[in-house]
């Protein structure tokens, strides 16, 4: 028996998995409050800057510190309003 369990909570946590006769397993887990954008593994913090935000790169896989532009279109295509 395979059995995946998921936990998303800001509090302390008991997590019990038992079949009706006997305790398979039981963990306790205790979130940390200090975990940094760097630790995460699909965000690349290499040379970041003041100003820039975080941008997904389809490419990579990441999000990565880019400088965000606004777009300007060059072209405008009307209608009749």
């Amino acid at each position: 028996m395979v059995t995946n369990v998921t936990v998303i909570t800001n509090s302390a946590s008991t997590v019990s998995i038992r079949p009706s006769t006997k305790s398979v397993a039981s963990l306790s887990a205790i979130p940390s409050s200090n975990i940094s954008l760097g630790s995460l593994s699909n965000v690349d913090v290499v040379n970041v800057a003041n100003g820039q935000s975080l941008v997904y790169n389809s490419a990579t896989g990441k999000f990565e510190a880019n400088d965000v532009r606004a777009s300007q279109p060059t072209t405008l295509v009307g209608g009749a309003f």
